[in-house]
């Protein structure tokens, strides 16, 4: 009677251990099984409050695009200048003419008093640095030396029809090169024109001894040749009053080689509209 109940208890002992055991893992797995569910519950709600509102897309207007610059067509040196649109003579107001005793006519018979005229009875391209022939201050002084103490932006050659008879062509060229170069060491910017030598009449070139038309176009020739070479401004002058065979009419001059009045202003109007900006 008094074994069975001891044998009873220690069973009783021996199986407490097992189910507390069990007990405890079953309420440890609980536990991991709650604060996972807590876990991700929090970062759920972390996530939702800390996502970023959305940026607001801006709307650019099309940008104007900026007008291209303007560019200056590149001068052709290779043509004479091309007849354009008349300017006023005001146009000369700050320019020069360089030249023998036709120039002097040139701005005598049209009354262009507002230039600056640097001009002799045969003016030729080597007297233009050793002769002294202008009047400056009360003081002669030679035409490129007068040039230098002048404000000018334009400049209006023409010589060459006392020079046709010299023995050697060339040698006129050269002289005609060292004044383009001078004007460009007094003034750079300074646009020069240079004017073919203008014809004589058929009798003054059938009877002079040096002067003829045939002589004039060869020297064209060159200064057509030298202009391109120089990039410088070439005016064909002689369209304004040559006749159809390349002569000056008999009316136009009482020499046969200086213009009347008349045919003057034909000269000057050829240059009014023949000309180039600054």
């Amino acid at each position: 009677m008094t074994d069975q109940p001891r044998r009873r208890r220690r069973r009783r002992h021996d199986t407490l251990p097992v189910k507390a055991i069990l007990a405890c893992l079953i309420a440890a797995a609980a536990l991991v099984l709650i604060l996972l569910y807590l876990s991700r519950s929090f970062a759920q709600k972390t996530n939702q409050d800390v996502q970023p509102s959305p940026t607001p897309v801006q709307t650019q207007e099309p940008a104007t695009p900026s007008p291209s610059p303007t560019v200056a067509p590149t001068p052709d040196f290779s043509q004479s200048v091309p007849e354009s649109a008349p300017v006023e003579e005001n146009y000369m107001d700050d320019a020069v003419f360089i030249g023998d005793s036709r120039t002097e006519g040139l701005l005598l018979y049209t009354g262009l008093t507002n230039t600056t005229g640097y001009t002799y009875k045969g003016l030729m391209v080597d007297t233009a640095f050793t002769k002294p022939v202008i009047n400056q201050n009360g003081q002669m002084v030679t035409v490129m030396d007068a040039l230098r103490s002048t404000q000018f932006s334009k400049v209006y050659i023409m010589l060459g029809i006392n020079e046709l008879g010299w023995a050697y062509p060339d040698l006129f060229i050269e002289k005609y090169k060292e004044i383009i170069d001078t004007i460009r060491e007094i003034n750079p910017n300074a646009i020069i024109y240079v004017q073919e030598i203008l014809p004589v009449t058929q009798k003054v070139s059938e009877t002079h001894s040096y002067i003829t038309n045939e002589k004039i176009s060869q020297y064209n020739q060159m200064l057509a040749d030298m202009t391109q070479e120089k990039d410088v401004y070439y005016l064909q002058v002689s369209q304004a009053v040559a006749d159809s065979q390349g002569c000056l009419p008999e009316e136009a001059a009482s020499d046969g080689i200086h213009l009347s009045p008349s045919y003057c202003q034909k000269w000057l109007d050829y240059l009014l509209c023949h000309t180039v900006s600054p």
